[in-house]
């Protein structure tokens, strides 16, 4: 059956940002490492984005291909975007140009379901929090792929939802308490700029 792997960057604080570090001066651009797509855009066939991050992702990924300042690993992915079916979850979005796009106004888990019966290769979710943790939520998640920071920024989007429990007193956390979902860690991977690779898969 095909998978929804859901594909986010995080900092050691759960925060679902991109730490901004600063080119050394006189430092060659390198080719971005990338362990999360650049394995898996052969394996991928269905994107499943929310309102804000299709906008953001239709207005920049596109022209990538032929923007001639962009990484070999920006021109693979954006011809790897337009060719992928863009699922876009949203009430308000009121079209989706974007080839291979449609919107989804409809129940997410309903969609998804059904999608997950179809022929077809895995879906990835990408884009921001607030979707991944609405997949979380109502467990549709089947692999996660972070890319950890090795920063503490203090603020921003968390990039798991947790409830705040002032009176909870204990340290264990018992199988098959509420919102307990448990993961099988497939591969670790520190990455030359100092950030952790991490992928894992649902136990069901």
């Amino acid at each position: 059956m095909r998978r929804v792997l859901m594909i986010m960057f995080g900092t050691l604080d759960g925060i679902a940002e991109f730490p901004d570090y600063g080119a050394e001066p006189g430092a060659a651009a390198e080719e971005p490492e990338d362990p999360m797509w650049n394995p898996r855009m052969d394996s991928i066939d269905t994107l499943l984005l929310g309102r804000q991050a299709y906008v953001a992702w239709a207005g920049f990924w596109p022209a990538q291909k032929n923007e001639p300042s962009s990484s070999k690993w920006a021109k693979k992915f954006s011809r790897f975007a337009d060719g992928a079916e863009k699922v876009v979850f949203s009430k308000t979005l009121k079209s989706a140009d974007w080839p291979n796009s449609r919107i989804v106004r409809g129940d997410i888990r309903e969609e998804v379901e059904r999608i997950k019966k179809l022929p077809g290769k895995d879906m990835a979710l990408g884009g921001g929090p607030r979707m991944a943790q609405s997949f979380l939520a109502q467990d549709l998640v089947d692999e996660l792929l972070i890319e950890v920071f090795p920063s503490l920024v203090g603020s921003g989007k968390p990039l798991f939802k947790v409830k705040s429990d002032p009176d909870h007193a204990a340290d264990v956390v018992p199988l098959g308490a509420p919102g307990r979902q448990d993961f099988k860690l497939l591969e670790s991977k520190p990455l030359k700029d100092g950030t952790l690779f991490l992928h894992y898969r649902r136990n069901r």
